[in-house]
Parts: structure tokens; C-alpha cells; sequence
């Protein structure tokens, strides 16, 4: 069975000096899974996360974390993530040359596998069998690894299609919207297909709210 997650919390945005603080307001919130982005310096151009950090919060959460690596070659870091504590490994097929093989291993090794693609990736017909057998499609809005970017309209039309093809062939994988995601565009990309969101700077973590009401806010704007 796959899972019921509507919300999850972007570890990149979180407040990594005072992490003990943050988790407490995570767990006070209406949050489903940690997301926990890995940015390898080729695949865009940053560096961002990595094991240590995952290793210090694993310990101190109950919460399911994904990992999402947006790497080439994530076979080389399947393993060391799983080890240090991931329950979802997230790949994409811009990144491996045999999304199936990598899907299998992430499931040998005792974690279950998602897909993501890029915000200007146009989804097709051979990655149907990784879209029906991943816990979820994390469909990017703005290109991996920086805060604070607006989504690019063409990405709007991109995730509709993916639905489309989705429900064409009968797969009910859930799609889930990543970057720029508040309540002003959370309507939108409902609208375009969206069932999970994933919070970050521009929704979950505002100066002056507590992510406990940040998060009711992007769950609120999805009922709208």
C-alpha cells in the first residue's frame, strides 16, 4: 500500500543551528514526512546536505524521512543514505540510466523508492512502469537545491500532463508539488494535478508564524 502523505517539511529550509528547537515544531505540526534534499554540484549547481546531518537527526524523529537525491549516478549513494537512516529514496530519471534497477535495489536494501523530475522535464510513456511502482512524483516548480526561487509557469502545464498520463494508463501515484509552495500558489497546483505538497521558505518557515500554522495555512489552501 502506499502512503497517505499530504505535507512534508524541506530540511534545507529548516533552521539547522537550532535543530533541536525546529524538530519540536515540526512534531507539533500537521507534517507527514521529512524531505531531505541532496544536491550534488553537477545536477545543479550547488551543494546541499549530506550524510552527517542525517545521521545527527535520524535519532531524534519518529517521522518518516525521504531522501531526494538529485544526483547523477544515485546508485553510488542509495546505500550510505539507507544506512544512515532514510525511509524513502527519491531519484530521477534525469540522473540514472536504469530507473527500474535503481528502484529494486532502494526495496532490496528496506526503503521504498519515489520519483522526481526536473521542473522543464516532460514526462513520457517508457517511465510508466517507475510512476506506478513509486510512492509518489515529486514534480519540481523551480530547479533543484535553492530557496527562494518562483516557480516557472511552464512547469504548471507539464505536471497537468503527467496527471493526464497518469490517469490514462489507471496509476494513482499521488504527485507532489516542490518548490515555491504557499497559499497563494497552492490552488494553482492543485488545480494542475498537485495531491502533496512540500513546504519551504515561501510557505512553512515564515518570520512571524509558527510552523504549526504555517502548515494548517498550506493544508487550508489545499481544501480551497
Amino acid at each position: 500500500m502506499k502512503n497517505n502523505y499530504i505535507l512534508g517539511g524541506s530540511v534545507s529550509c529548516f533552521d539547522l543551528y537550532n535543530l533541536e528547537r525546529q524538530f519540536k515544531e515540526i512534531h507539533e505540526a500537521p507534517i507527514d514526512f521529512m524531505h531531505y534534499d541532496v544536491v550534488d554540484g553537477r545536477f545543479n549547481q550547488c551543494l546541499i546536505l549530506g550524510l552527517p546531518t542525517l545521521q545527527m537527526m535520524r535519532p531524534h524523529t519518529e517521522l518518516p524521512i525521504e531522501v531526494h537525491l538529485a544526483v547523477y549516478e544515485p546508485e553510488l549513494y542509495i546505500a550510505q543514505f539507507i544506512e544512515a537512516g532514510a525511509d524513502i529514496i527519491t531519484i530521477h530519471p534525469e540522473g540514472t540510466k536504469d530507473l527500474m534497477e535503481a528502484f529494486r535495489y532502494i526495496r532490496k536494501l528496506g526503503a521504498k523508492p519515489a520519483l522526481a523530475l526536473r521542473s522543464e522535464t516532460i514526462a513520457t510513456e517508457d517511465m510508466l512502469p517507475a510512476m506506478e511502482e513509486a510512492e509518489y512524483i515529486i514534480k519540481l516548480t523551480v530547479n533543484p537545491g535553492f530557496s527562494g526561487q518562483k516557480i516557472q509557469p511552464a512547469a504548471f502545464e507539464k505536471m497537468s500532463a503527467l496527471r493526464r498520463m497518469l490517469d490514462t494508463h489507471g496509476i494513482d501515484t499521488k504527485i507532489v508539488a516542490d518548490g515555491n509552495v504557499n497559499t497563494d500558489t497552492i490552488p494553482t497546483l492543485v488545480q494542475h494535478g498537485a495531491s502533496m505538497l512540500i513546504g519551504g521558505t515561501s510557505g512553512l518557515f515564515l518570520k512571524g508564524r509558527s510552523v504549526k500554522e504555517c502548515a494548517q495555512a498550506m493544508l487550508d489552501a489545499m481544501k480551497q
